[in-house]
């Protein structure tokens, strides 16, 4: 560890004693970059507006993380939202925001990058500036603060975030990143100013400054006009021709706290040609362009190897659609079925899922299936242009039964154009099908429902969005009607949803209330439990601005805050397929049945990219699995310092299972539903305590040296945890007894007196209450001190007796022996340093 990093250290460490889920912050994970800074000539800093399993989740932010570390001359590292419990702390402590590598400010790097995956994560961002120390109106900062650059989806209708943001990247980022960082690079170096930044970042395509637009409204706010005052009057989407150009890093990061979507991510293709007119992905990720499948195949090996995850999920819009899916994955799976690791594809159509495919995943695990009818009548399918018939989506059902899943799960919008009353009985009339196509008594049914938003660059972007009340009346109906035990309903709050419609049709009146809201503590807007509608309200008053009036429906003549911002796609294409879904006509793929004339395909670079199904791959045999012979099981003792303190029993697990899977020893494997290396763990240690020996037990498929064992598990152990020894066992034992263990306790803060101590030593009896989440119980502390040694004021050292039950963690008994509040227990830097 650098002179960074310990400095970094220093900062963090007296924070994360305070918090909930510490590892969120650790920045230590598997696969983080760290470089010296003067090694370096421009430091850029990747925010995701939300909190960190969710941004971790995502496999973007992941990508350009990879592609600029490639650079010797650039460092990048990453920030995420922090919980509110870390924000509180900071703010008290006026420590300011920093990244999760170095510990640096956000005020200090060259270029802060950020994700806008949804509109909910707006006021995050502004959280985010303000306690890096960042300006949050881009014409206040000068040439010594960062360059804040916007990208992701969210970005094609960038106007509400338009006075913050430097300038946006409109679509593929993986080149524009490189020469976006080079002009900044270039800027820095020769101390330009703002504007000069601004006219740099326009010359690069794809990119949109909003500083070179102006946008004009009339007394009743209806938008008039745009007016561009720089060189291009309209910014066009950047387009990646060929994915293959840009091979994703094996080296993913490996988190030590449970992720939205904890597995290896693989992207096999990007775009979708289904055409669902309410999709906005489908439209922005235009042309489809397939991975090479042999590239796929290699990469997946060489990514599970480097990262230890126990399952690889394959990625696109519509994973069905990839060409040669069923190729890939029976060769994926038999490569890697002896290794116990379950295939994912989380985006299946159901006329896509195939007996073969399901086959193929079951093999480890039957992980989630998802079906999407999004409409419950064939009629409404129609409008939205989902092309799926009952008849496919009950097929698909049953082969998903047949194979073996009991459980499905179905995604549901209400709120559609068109929709009437008929539409939402329908929902619960196909649920109830269904259920019924599955083995009676054993069927279950995930039900999502969520509220339609008129997205920007979509045949549906001139539709009305229902109002709050009307959507809450809705979802109620349907929820209503889904009430059995073997469906669960869940759905998106409609409060949510509202505020999500307001600001993706929104425009640059909407800067305002979006400043008042975060001035007023509105964060963390898409958890629902931190919503605050009432706030937001109370910013749209005090800025003027009515928030039903982003709701209505459009006329086709009318300005579009976004219409200077081209996703290729061509509005005579849109308003084309507005008026086929009126009519309730499809439209077909263009991978099936022809060009559509969507504009986005120009004839030479920006065109299909498509894999034959047949493709034949580079084949391995399966293995075989070898006869069953004697397993060997070692004990090995292991210490949890530094970082590793932070982790739970359950993180500790996780990261000790994937570590044994990098390392490439033979494991062993338990059986059932969900395979994991067979390892014993024994004695949990409390969050924020280090220990000097603690043991486990792990079963080998063979044997070998202790000395090469504890080599080979400490290349591949997170920071802080160490392999000191191993002994091999001559069958499997018990967990060593403890009776008795031995802690060094230090305080920030002179805390510890000798009176106290001698008090306690002198009592017969010392009742303390024992508080958990569901009950409270006084428990006699005085027999469970075996000693108490009082060193000077901010140290003691304690032995503790451990018996079956009732045992007070040494926080909590040095708390009520010294009188400690909660704060002050929970800075205890406590070391064990002895078991016996």
């Amino acid at each position: 560890m650098n002179s960074f990093t310990e400095n970094r250290k220093s900062k963090i460490e007296n924070l994360l004693s305070r918090i909930q889920r510490p590892t969120r912050y650790l920045g230590r994970e598997i696969n983080a970059v760290f470089k010296s800074p003067g090694d370096v000539t421009l430091r850029a800093a990747l925010l995701f507006p939300d909190l960190y399993e969710v941004g971790m989740s995502h496999l973007g932010l992941s990508l350009l993380y990879a592609i600029l570390n490639r650079e010797e001359d650039i460092w990048a590292e990453r920030a995420y939202a922090p919980a509110p419990d870390l924000e509180a702390e900071l703010r008290v402590r006026r420590q300011p925001l920093t990244s999760l590598e170095s510990g640096t400010p956000l005020s200090r790097f060259d270029l802060l990058g950020v994700s806008f995956q949804y509109e909910l994560g707006y006021t995050n961002f502004l959280n985010m500036l303000e306690l890096g120390g960042v300006p949050l109106l881009a014409a206040e900062r000068t040439s010594e603060d960062p360059v804040v650059i916007g990208g992701g989806p969210a970005c094609f209708n960038p106007e509400p975030l338009s006075p913050f943001l430097d300038a946006a990247v409109l679509g593929d980022g993986e080149e524009a990143v490189l020469e976006v960082a080079r002009v900044v690079q270039a800027w820095r170096a020769a101390r330009g100013t703002r504007g000069e930044l601004w006219q740099a970042l326009e010359e690069v395509e794809g990119v949109y400054v909003p500083g070179f637009f102006r946008m004009e409204f009339d007394e009743s706010g209806f938008l008039r006009e745009i007016l561009p005052t720089g060189r291009r009057g309209v910014i066009h989407k950047r387009v990646l021709d060929d994915l293959n150009r840009f091979g994703p890093s094996p080296h993913a990061l490996v988190p030590f706290c449970q992720i939205i979507h904890d597995r290896l991510s693989v992207e096999v293709s990007r775009g979708c040609t289904r055409g669902c007119r309410y999709c906005q992905a489908g439209m922005l990720y235009r042309p489809v362009r397939e991975r090479d499948p042999q590239a796929v195949l290699a990469h997946v090996e060489e990514a599970l190897a480097a990262t230890g995850y126990e399952e690889a999920s394959l990625l696109s819009l519509s994973v069905g659609d990839y060409g040669p899916l069923a190729p890939l994955l029976e060769e994926l799976m038999n490569r890697l079925s002896q290794e116990r690791v379950a295939m994912s594809l989380p985006s299946l159509r159901a006329d896509t899922l195939t007996p073969e495919m399901m086959a193929q995943i079951k093999r480890v695990r039957r992980t989630g299936l998802t079906l999407a009818p999004e409409a419950g009548s064939p009629r409404l399918r129609k409008v939205i242009n989902k092309n799926l018939t009952e008849d496919e989506i009950m097929a698909a059902a049953a082969r998903a039964f047949g194979a073996g899943w009991n459980l499905l799960k179905l995604y549901f919008m209400i709120g559609l154009p068109r929709e009437t009353g008929e539409d939402l009985e329908a929902i619960a009339g196909l649920t109830n099908k269904i259920l019924q196509a599955g083995p009676r008594g054993r069927a279950k049914l995930n039900v999502s429902l969520s509220t339609f938003i008129p997205k920007s660059h979509t045949p549906f972007q001139w539709e009305r969005q229902e109002g709050l009340e009307a959507s809450r009346a809705r979802l109620y109906e349907v929820k209503d009607r889904l009430r059995r035990p073997q469906v669960q309903a869940k759905w998106n709050s409609a409060a949510q949803s509202w505020l999500e419609g307001v600001f993706s049709r929104g425009d640059r009146r909407l800067a305002e209330v979006l400043m008042a809201a975060h001035l007023r503590g509105c964060r963390l807007d898409a958890w629902s439990e931190e919503l605050r509608l009432d706030m937001w309200r109370q910013a749209f008053q005090d800025s003027g601005v009515d928030p039903d009036f982003y709701l209505r429906e459009r006329r086709l003549d009318e300005p579009l805050p976004w219409d200077h911002l081209n996703c290729r796609v061509s509005r005579e294409f849109l308003v084309t397929e507005r008026d086929r879904a009126y009519q309730g006509l499809e439209t077909p793929d263009c991978r099936q049945e022809g060009c559509q004339d969507c504009g986005v395909c120009d004839g030479g670079r920006v065109a299909l990219k498509l894999h034959d199904s047949q493709t034949t791959l580079k084949t391995r045999l399966e293995t075989v699995a070898p006869a069953p012979a004697p397993t060997v099981w070692y004990r090995l003792t292991y210490c949890k310092l530094d970082e590793a303190k932070w982790l739970s029993h359950l993180e500790l697990v996780a990261a000790v299972y994937r570590a044994l899977r990098r390392t490439g020893l033979p494991l062993v494997f338990t059986a059932g539903f969900h395979p994991l290396p067979r390892v014993s763990f024994h004695r949990a240690l409390p969050v924020g305590m280090q220990s000097l020996g603690e043991t486990m037990d792990v079963e080998l498929a063979a044997a070998m040296g202790a000395c090469g064992l504890v080599e080979v598990l400490n290349r591949a152990m997170p920071p802080g945890l160490k392999i000191l020894s191993a002994a091999r066992l001559p069958k499997r034992l018990p967990p060593p007894r403890v009776k008795s263990a031995t802690y060094q306790v230090e305080s920030p803060e002179p805390v510890f007196s000798p009176e106290a101590a001698l008090r306690f030593l002198s009592q017969e009896e010392f009742p303390v209450t024992r508080k958990r989440p569901k009950e409270e119980r006084t428990v006699d502390l005085r027999p469970q001190v075996a000693r108490l040694e009082f060193l000077d004021p901010h140290e003691v050292q304690l032995e503790m007796l451990l018996a079956e039950k009732d045992n007070l963690k040494p926080a909590d008994a040095l708390a009520a022996i010294f009188g400690l509040d909660q704060g002050q227990a929970q800075d205890l830097e406590i070391l064990k340093v002895k078991s016996s």
